[in-house]
C-alpha cells in the first residue's frame, strides 16, 4: 500500500480529519491532501509525528501495515461481579436474620457499596462500551478527539477494576459483621475501599494516558493533570478524616451542635482544594510543557485548604 493510502486508513480508524490532522502537525490541509492523493510524501519529520499521533511506527506506514485493532469487548467479569456484590448483599440479610446477629448501619453500607456505587455505574460503563458515547464520563470534553476502541478497553478495565475491589469489600463487611459484630469495622473499611478505588483509577489513567488520545499534545496535558487530582483527592481524605478524628477525640455526640463549626471547616477546606483543582485544570490546558508543575492559585488555595484543617483542630 502507497503511503498515502496508509495515511488515509490511519486517519480514518482515528476518526480524525484532513483539517484536524494538519492542525496537529502545524501544516496546510492542501499538504495532507497531496500526502494521501499520491501527490507527496511526507518528509522525515512529519513522518515521525504522524507515527505518533497514529500509534503506530514509522516502518508501519512506510509499508503499509494498517490492520485494524479489533472491536474492544466489555470484560465478561463486570456482569459476574456486580451479580456477586447483590449476591452478598442478600446472603447477609438471610444469614444475618437466621443468626441474629442482622445490622442495620451494616445493611445501609452494603446497600450504598452493591447498587449505586457498584451496579449502577457498571451498568454506566457497559452503556458507554457498547454505545461508543462517553459523554457520561467525568473529565470527558467534546473538542478532544479520543481513540474510541481504546477507550472502550479503557473502561471494560475500570468496570473489571469497580467489580473486584467492590465484591472484595462488601464480602469483608459482610464477614465481619456477622463474625465479630462487636468490632467497629466500618470507617475503616470505607476508608480502605475508596482509597483502593481510587489508586485503581489513577493507575488505569496512567496505563491508557498515551492510548485513549488521539493527539499526544492531549495526552501530555491529561498526565500534567495527574499530581493536582491526587493532591485533590489527599486533600479531601485528609479533611473527611480529620473531621472524625477530632470528632471521636472531643467525645461528640451526633445529635448536638457542637460539631457543626467543625463540620463548616470541613467543607471550607474540601472548597479551597475543588476550587484549586478547577483553577490548575483551566491553566494546564493553556499551557506549554515549559510552564511549572503548579500555578501560583493552586498553591494559595491549597495553603488556605490546610489553614482550615488546622483551625478545625481550635473550635
Amino acid at each position: 500500500m502507497e503511503i498515502g493510502k496508509t495515511i488515509a486508513e490511519l486517519r480514518k480508524q482515528k476518526g480524525i480529519s484532513q483539517e484536524k490532522l494538519a492542525e496537529m502537525l502545524d501544516i496546510s490541509r492542501q499538504a495532507v491532501t497531496k500526502w494521501e492523493s499520491g501527490k507527496a510524501n511526507p518528509d522525515t519529520e512529519n513522518l515521525v509525528r504522524l507515527a505518533e499521533i497514529f500509534g503506530v511506527s514509522v516502518d508501519e506506514i512506510c509499508r503499509g501495515e494498517t490492520a485494524e485493532k479489533p472491536a474492544a469487548k466489555i470484560h465478561p467479569g463486570g456482569h459476574i461481579f456486580a451479580a456477586v456484590s447483590l449476591f452478598i448483599l442478600i446472603a447477609y440479610c438471610v444469614i444475618g436474620g437466621i443468626s441474629g446477629n442482622f445490622d442495620g448501619e451494616t445493611l445501609i453500607m452494603l446497600l450504598i457499596l452493591a447498587v449505586p456505587m457498584h451496579c449502577f455505574t457498571h451498568l454506566i460503563f457497559w452503556g458507554m462500551v457498547k454505545s461508543g458515547e462517553f459523554s457520561m464520563l467525568a473529565g470527558y470534553d467534546s473538542s478532544i478527539k479520543y481513540d474510541t476502541e481504546n477507550m472502550k478497553r479503557y473502561l471494560a478495565g475500570l468496570d473489571f477494576m469497580l467489580g473486584f475491589e467492590t465484591s472484595s469489600y462488601l464480602f469483608l463487611i459482610a464477614v465481619t459483621a456477622l463474625v465479630v459484630p462487636q468490632f467497629e469495622f466500618g470507617v475503616i473499611f470505607l476508608f480502605g475501599y475508596i482509597i483502593s478505588f481510587v489508586a485503581g483509577i489513577f493507575f488505569m489513567g496512567y496505563k491508557f494516558g498515551d492510548k485513549i488520545y488521539c493527539d499526544p499534545n492531549d495526552a501530555k496535558r491529561a498526565k500534567r493533570s495527574l499530581p493536582s487530582s491526587v493532591i485533590l483527592l489527599v486533600m479531601i481524605f485528609i479533611s473527611v478524616g480529620a473531621f472524625i478524628l477530632f470528632f471521636e477525640l472531643k467525645e461528640y455526640k451526633n445529635n448536638t451542635p457542637e460539631p457543626f463549626p467543625m463540620l463548616g471547616m470541613m467543607f471550607l477546606s474540601v472548597g479551597f482544594a475543588l476550587a484549586a483543582y478547577l483553577f490548575e485544570d483551566k491553566r494546564l490546558k493553556k499551557a506549554d510543557e515549559h510552564a511549572p508543575l503548579f500555578g501560583k492559585r493552586f498553591i494559595v488555595l491549597n495553603l488556605c485548604a490546610v489553614l482550615a484543617l488546622v483551625l478545625m483542630a481550635f473550635l
